[in-house]
């Protein structure tokens, strides 16, 4: 767990960061979300004491981080920004086990950890180990980036925009796949974006910040449900705002039981924003949700789906 606690910054007479107070739960996911300047990324970087706060206490796990070498807590601490920022000379296993090895893991550990998390992105270990990052793509190199900030097992990653330069369909693959490492090894990550659609995939929470404030912290579905007048009302959207609660709900959470056969079929793990188009494109008034296995577990019709994105 990570706590803040009337976090500040100033630098000069510029208030950056104003008092900030919030928590995150371990193995949870917050998002920081707001326009640019807001001071999400100074939130981020005071965590890890990159820059430190002018007032304002952190704890992580119960431990005020101050009371932590900051080299040392930074180990402790996974950081993966946009850009990636590899070392360009070294190997991709090199780049991986940069903090193991300062911390003095044994080479047979290191070699595991690099294979396990080379691996777990999807870059076969015997393909990619040896590899420079110039040559790798740029999604490739972000899966690198994001391995390496888990490398040692830390509490809490840290993530600034961390897809933001990539394209669209590459962004996507990489959340898949960091939600799937999230939910498989159960790390807490807290997470810059400006991307609001990003933010209500990715986070069990969302933090909207404007002028160094959070002005609103909710689940994804009740930013979207209640969103506060002004500022966060105006960023969750209007007409939008019905599709980005669909995206926060899985055809799992509202299917029924199974009544008859439907034409189309989708996987229960399919967001409701998902299957709503599906219907559409093909015309139907129902679909069958079914399994990992592929057998039929229930339905949801139409009428469903509207009736869940009215709730905005």
């Amino acid at each position: 767990m990570i706590e803040v606690k009337n976090l500040s910054k100033q630098f000069g007479r510029q208030t950056a960061v104003k008092e900030l107070s919030f928590r995150v739960d371990s193995g949870r996911v917050c998002a920081l979300v707001g326009t640019s300047g807001c001071g999400k990324s100074t939130t981020l970087r005071m965590l890890n004491r990159l820059i430190e706060p002018s007032s304002g206490e952190i704890f992580i796990q119960g431990q005020k981080v101050t009371t932590i070498p900051a080299e040392q807590l930074r180990r402790r601490i996974g950081y993966a920004i946009q850009g990636v920022g590899l070392f360009p000379h070294q190997t991709i296993a090199r780049n991986i086990a940069t903090v193991p090895r300062l911390l003095g893991w044994s080479k047979a550990d290191i070699d595991a950890r690099v294979s396990e998390l080379l691996s777990l992105f999807r870059l076969d270990p015997a393909t990619f180990a040896g590899k420079y990052p110039h040559q790798l793509s740029g999604g490739e190199q972000q899966r690198v980036g994001v391995a390496r900030a888990l490398a040692a097992r830390p509490e809490l990653l840290l993530m600034d925009e961390p897809f933001g330069a990539l394209d669209p369909l590459t962004r996507e693959h990489l959340q898949d796949e960091l939600l799937h490492i999230q939910q498989l090894l159960g790390i807490t990550i807290i997470m810059v974006t400006h991307d609001l659609e990003e933010a209500i995939k990715m986070a069990d929470v969302i933090a909207v910040m404007d002028k160094g404030e959070i002005l609103q912290i909710d689940s994804p579905q009740a930013l979207l449900r209640h969103p506060r007048p002004g500022f966060v009302q105006s960023l969750v959207g209007g007409r939008d705002r019905s599709l980005r609660l669909l995206a926060t709900q899985t055809l799992a959470d509202i299917m029924a039981p199974l009544t008859g056969s439907a034409g189309t079929a989708l996987p229960a793990a399919t967001s409701l924003k998902d299957a709503m188009a599906e219907l559409l494109w093909q015309g139907e008034e129902r679909l069958t949700v079914v399994d990992e296995a592929g057998q039929p577990v229930g339905e949801v019709t139409l009428s469903q789906l509207l009736k869940q994105g009215a709730g905005a």
